[in-house]
């Protein structure tokens, strides 16, 4: 059941929460949410991957030297796919098992300095639509449970068919997402409407 997202600007956290953000490898927050980390919730410069303060982190990217030709500078270089932070992902997970009592705000990690698309980085979250503990961006929630739910009204002939506008069931799946309905919620839900 989803229950609420991870919010746009989380300003403050409780005793029990943790702030999740993307991070280079070797923990040098210099931008994004990492920064923000680091300045507000304890991350940790030189730790890129696990829990630190009120934060964790978990790596999308890596910091690398270049040469221009006159002097060297620092710069963020994306992983080559999303396969490298699958095992970051599942660590993570692991951990946020085994601290049930804690709740752990997943930001959209990697989608912004890393510059990986939403349906990539999301779907490494997918074990976490179960878990109670692990607050998704809304983002990530809608690219994991729409397809779920329009196969679902597909299997019962609620949409795909020349009787049903399917721009309709798409409008409504995102309103009851946006509400924070479960999947059988939905379901029903659009089963009672479909008669009107």
């Amino acid at each position: 059941m989803i229950k609420r997202f991870t919010p746009d600007n989380i300003k403050s956290l409780k005793p029990t929460e943790v702030f999740v953000f993307g991070s280079n490898i070797q923990g040098e927050h210099v931008g994004g949410a990492a920064l923000f980390a680091m300045n507000n919730f304890n991350a940790i410069n030189g730790k890129g991957f696990g829990i630190q303060g009120h934060s964790y982190a978990i790596p999308t990217c890596i910091r690398l030297w270049l040469n221009n030709g006159k002097r060297y500078s620092r710069y963020t270089k994306p992983f080559d796919s999303v396969e490298q932070i699958k095992p970051f992902v599942e660590s993570f997970i692991n951990d946020a098992k085994k601290f049930c009592c804690t709740t752990f705000y997943v930001t959209k990690i990697g989608c912004g300095i890393a510059g990986f698309k939403v349906s990539e980085i999301a779907e490494l979250f997918r074990p976490c639509l179960d878990m109670d503990n692990v607050i998704l961006p809304k983002e990530f929630v809608e690219w994991l449970i729409y397809p779920i739910v329009i196969d679902n009204l597909s299997k019962r002939g609620l949409v795909g068919g020349k009787d049903y506008d399917d721009d309709i069931a798409v409008e409504f799946v995102m309103e009851r997402i946006k509400g924070r309905h479960s999947l059988d919620d939905i379901l029903d839900e659009f089963e009672n409407i479909k008669a009107v």
